[in-house]
C-alpha cells in the first residue's frame, strides 16, 4: 500500500527536525567541548557557565584560599563565661609533622570534575535531553571537600570545656568513713555535632560564617530519690569490710574506703537504679598489684653475624594479671559477700617456635629497607628508638598477614613513648605517636623491597622532608591508619631492626623463593605551589623573635612500580600512586603580651621575612 501524502510530508518534517536537534546538539558540543554546559553553579551563587577548567579552578580557588586564611570560628556562651577560637584548617606540631594533619581539605579538582561531567553522562538521546534541561533549568554542584571530624570535635571539646557544666547524678560519697548518698543536680553540655555540621553546610557553599555553639540543657539520669534500695544495699556491703584478694602466698586487703570508691548508681529497668562498679577505678587500682605479678615472656632470639644466624636462644613464658577480667570478678565477690578471691593470672606463652633454626627457614637476607630522620628533634628521635625496639626480633609466620599498629602496641606514656606539642585551637595540647610514620615509612619500602602483597597503606596528607622521595612513605596511627603485608615466602620472616647514626634500617631475614624484585623511582606530576607563609605567636620566644618550624611543600601527585617476578614465570605488577597537597611554611614568632595561649595567623604582607632565618 502506498503511504499517504501526509505520511510522506510528516516523515520529512521527523527527519528535518531529527536533523535540527542533531545539528544543534553538534554545535552545542563544538562550542562547549572545553567549557561548562549553560546555567551550571557552584553552590548556588558561582556561575560557572561557559568557563574552561582552568578558568573556573582559578576562580574557586580564590575562594578557597580566602576561607583557608579565616579558619573556622566558633565561639559560645554560658554562664561561666564566654569564648571564641579560631580552628585552622591544618593541625600543626610545633617539632614534628607526623602529628600535623590537615582538619578540613577541598578538593577543587574534583568540584570541577562534578561540574564538567553536567550534561556529558549517558548515550545520545540521553545527552541530548540533559542538553535541553540544562537550557531550561538552574544546576548545581557542591564544594567537594574532605572533613576530619573527630579531631575537630576533639579540638572544640578541648577548648570549651571549661564552659560546660554536665549533668550530675545522684552518686556515692565517703564522709568521716562514712557512706552518704548525694543529691542529683542538672547541667549543661555544648552542641558541638549540630556546629560541625553546620560549617559542613556552611563550606558547600562557600559560607564561613562565625559558628555560635547552643547549649544542651541535661537533666540528670540517676535521681536520689529512686536510689534508696541501692544505698542500703551498698551500705551493708561497706559495713561488710575489710576484703581479701590473694595470688600465691601474697595478699593485699580491700577496707571499706577503698570499696566506697568503686561504688556506683546505674540504671535498671523500668527506671530502677542497681548498685554497680565503677570497672576503671577497680582497673587503676589493679595496676599497682599487676606491678608485682607481671613478668613478661622471653622472646626466642635469633642472632644474625654477616648476614647469617649464627646463635638461638629458646623463649620464657611470662605472667599477666587480666585487670579487666579480674575487675569483674572482684566485683561479684563484693556483691556477694564474698571474703577472698583468687587472682586469675593467666600464663603467657613465648613465640610457638621450634628450636630447630632450620625448621623456621631463617637462613639469610631476604630484603632490607630504610630511610633518614636527619634533624629530628630529641623527643622523635627517642620515640623511633623504642618503636624500633619493640619490632626488633619479630617473626612473621608464612601466610600471617602483619600489622605494623598491632606489633608497636598502645603508644602512650606507659608504653615508654614522650610526647610532642601539637596546637589545637588557642592551646598547645601534648600529644603521643611522633615518629611513628618514620616506622612506617621504613617498614613499607622494606616490604616493598621483599616482594611482600602490601594489604593496606596510606600515604602522608602532604609531603614531609624525612620521607622523600615522594610516594614511598607510609602514615600510621593508632588505632588507624595501619601499615598490613602478608609474608608469602612460604617460611618465617624474621625482622631485625637498628638505627646507624640519622639512618633507620629495617632487615627481613628468611629463606629466598628467587623472586626478583624491581622498583621504578617515583615519579612527580600536577605540581601545585603551596599557599601564604603562616605564623604563630608564641611566648615561648623572646618578642619578635622567629624560629622556622616546618618547611614549605608543594603538592604533587607520586607513582612508582612494584614488579615481582617469581620463578615460575609469574609476574605481579603494582602501581603505587600517592597524592599530596601543598603544605605552606610555618614559623614561630615571639609575642609582645605575656600569654599562656597560641595563637595562629596568616600573612600574606611578610612572606619575605622567611629569608630571615
Amino acid at each position: 500500500m502506498k503511504k499517504s501524502r501526509h505520511q510522506k510530508r510528516g516523515i520529512f518534517y521527523l527527519i528535518i527536525i531529527l536533523i535540527i536537534i542533531g545539528g544543534f546538539f553538534f554545535l552545542f558540543q563544538e562550542i562547549y567541548a572545553l567549557a561548562i554546559y549553560p546555567r551550571v553553579y557552584c553552590a548556588d551563587n558561582l556561575r560557572l557557565t561557559g568557563l574552561k577548567f582552568n578558568e573556573a579552578k582559578s576562580l574557586i580557588e580564590i575562594l578557597v584560599e580566602k576561607i583557608e586564611k579565616q579558619g573556622f570560628s566558633f565561639s559560645a556562651q554560658t554562664e561561666f563565661g564566654e569564648k571564641q577560637i579560631t580552628i585552622q584548617p591544618t593541625q600543626i606540631a610545633l617539632t614534628d609533622p607526623d602529628l600535623s594533619r590537615h582538619l578540613v581539605s577541598f578538593d577543587v579538582n574534583k568540584t570541577l570534575e562534578n561540574a564538567f561531567q553536567i550534561g556529558r553522562e549517558g548515550n545520545f538521546y540521553q545527552r541530548i535531553k540533559k542538553i535541553i534541561l540544562s537550557l531550561t533549568r538552574d544546576q548545581t554542584v557542591d564544594l567537594v571537600f574532605e572533613i576530619n571530624q573527630d579531631e575537630i570535635l576533639r579540638v572544640l571539646e578541648e577548648n570549651f570545656k571549661e564552659l560546660e557544666k554536665p549533668a550530675q547524678n545522684a552518686h556515692l560519697l565517703i564522709s568521716n568513713q562514712e557512706l552518704i548518698l548525694t543529691q542529683e543536680l542538672a547541667g549543661f553540655i555544648l552542641d558541638y555535632d549540630t556546629s560541625i555540621e553546620q560549617l559542613k553546610t556552611g563550606l558547600k557553599s562557600f559560607q564561613n560564617k562565625e559558628i555560635k555553639i547552643d547549649t544542651l540543657f541535661k537533666e540528670p539520669q540517676i535521681k536520689a530519690e529512686n536510689s534508696e534500695k541501692a544505698f542500703i544495699q551498698a551500705q551493708d556491703l561497706f559495713n561488710f569490710a575489710p576484703y581479701t584478694l590473694v595470688h600465691k602466698n601474697k595478699k593485699w586487703i580491700l577496707p571499706d574506703i577503698k570499696i566506697g570508691e568503686w561504688f556506683e548508681f546505674k540504671r535498671g529497668g523500668f527506671g530502677k537504679v542497681v548498685l554497680g562498679f565503677n570497672q576503671q577505678s577497680i582497673q587503676k587500682y589493679l595496676q599497682e598489684i599487676a606491678k608485682e605479678i607481671d613478668i613478661d615472656p622471653i622472646r626466642p632470639q635469633l642472632e644474625i653475624e654477616n648476614e647469617r644466624v649464627i646463635e638461638f636462644q629458646v623463649g620464657r613464658s611470662g605472667f599477666l594479671l587480666d585487670q579487666e577480667k579480674n575487675a569483674m570478678i572482684i566485683a561479684q565477690m563484693i556483691l556477694n559477700k564474698k571474703k577472698q578471691v583468687d587472682l586469675k593470672v593467666d600464663e603467657i606463652e613465648p613465640a610457638s617456635l621450634s628450636e630447630d633454626i632450620d625448621s623456621l627457614g631463617i637462613k639469610e637476607l631476604i630484603a632490607e629497607g630504610s630511610s633518614n630522620f636527619a634533624g629530628s628533634p630529641k623527643n622523635r628521635r627517642y620515640n623511633i628508638k623504642v618503636g624500633s625496639e619493640k619490632l626488633h626480633g619479630v617473626l612473621i609466620k608464612q601466610n600471617q598477614e602483619f600489622s605494623l599498629v598491632q606489633a608497636i602496641g598502645e603508644v602512650n606514656k606507659e608504653a615508654g613513648f614522650l610526647p610532642e606539642l601539637v596546637i589545637k585551637g588557642d592551646r598547645t595540647i601534648p600529644e603521643y605517636g611522633g615518629g611513628l610514620c618514620q616506622i612506617g615509612t621504613t617498614m613499607f619500602r622494606l616490604a616493598i623491597n621483599a616482594g611482600l602483597p602490601i594489604t593496606e597503606r596510606r600515604p602522608h596528607s602532604y609531603r614531609v622532608s624525612y620521607y622523600e622521595p615522594a610516594g614511598m612513605d607510609a602514615t600510621i596511627y593508632t588505632p588507624w591508619p595501619d601499615l598490613k603485608f602478608i609474608n608469602d615466602t612460604n617460611h618465617h620472616l624474621l625482622l631485625q631492626t637498628e638505627i646507624q647514626g640519622d639512618e633507620l634500617i629495617y632487615k627481613f631475614y628468611g629463606t629466598s623463593d628467587g623472586r626478583l624484585v624491581e622498583t621504578t623511582k617515583p615519579e612527580l606530576s600536577k605540581i601545585t605551589q603551596p599557599g601564604p607563609v603562616q605564623y604563630i605567636e608564641t611566648t615561648e620566644l623572646p618578642p619578635g623573635e622567629k624560629k622556622k618550624i616546618e618547611s614549605a611543600h608543594a603538592g604533587a601527585n607520586a607513582e612508582f612500580k612494584n614488579i615481582v617476578t617469581f620463578p615460575n614465570g609469574i609476574v605481579r605488577e603494582e602501581i603505587w600512586k600517592s597524592y599530596y597537597r601543598p603544605w605552606s611554611e610555618v614559623w614561630l614568632i615571639g609575642k609582645e603580651e605575656r600569654d599562656t595561649n597560641i595563637l595562629m595567623h596568616t600573612n600574606d604582607t611578610n612572606k619575605n621575612d622567611s629569608n630571615n632565618d
